[in-house]
């Protein structure tokens, strides 16, 4: 579930597509109208109003003016599956996948992995702090990007589990 700019809600199913509720009445989005896949698993509103739509199988669907794009490993994303969506205001719209993080800037897809300093491949959650730091939940751990270069924190460093579903910054953060 998203709320838009709007207050509108984005609800994404595991077969039903897309759903918004917005003045108390529903519009779907399905394969019909050119979703990528009915598997919705994340949604995102760009600074631009865009949303974005990470489906299970289909790649990363853009609703832009009514009509949908679609952007899969054929156009450079490292997978099909977009389980996390984040638009961190400067140009750059990043998705977490089983394969990676994704950067999609200028139309092209940049992948970042375990091999380029991510705690593990499998990307569950993405937040931009107010610092500007790029936090990415994984299956293996909390990885913190800033400048390209990566911090990885796990159960070694005090988490609890290496497992981060979901990353978000309360107002007391410093």
């Amino acid at each position: 579930i998203f709320e838009d700019r709007e207050g509108s809600l984005w609800i994404g199913t595991e077969s039903g597509g897309l759903n918004l509720l917005k003045e108390k009445k529903f519009t779907t989005y399905t394969v019909r109208e050119g979703l990528s896949s009915d598997l919705v698993k994340s949604i995102y509103e760009d600074g631009k109003g865009n949303i974005w739509i990470g489906t299970n199988g289909g790649g990363l669907s853009l609703l832009k003016d009514g009509k949908f794009t679609t952007y899969t490993t054929a156009d450079g994303l490292s997978s099909n599956v977009v389980l996390a969506l984040f638009d961190d205001g400067d140009g750059n719209l990043w998705a977490g996948t089983p394969d990676g993080l994704n950067r999609f800037r200028d139309g092209k897809f940049k992948t970042f992995t375990s091999a380029d300093g991510l705690a593990n491949d499998f990307v569950r959650s993405i937040y931009a702090d107010h610092n500007g730091s790029l936090w990415i939940g994984t299956s293996g751990g909390l990885t913190r990007m800033r400048s390209d270069r990566f911090n990885v924190y796990t159960t070694a460093d005090g988490l609890p589990n290496d497992f981060i579903g979901t990353i978000y910054e309360d107002v007391q953060s410093n």
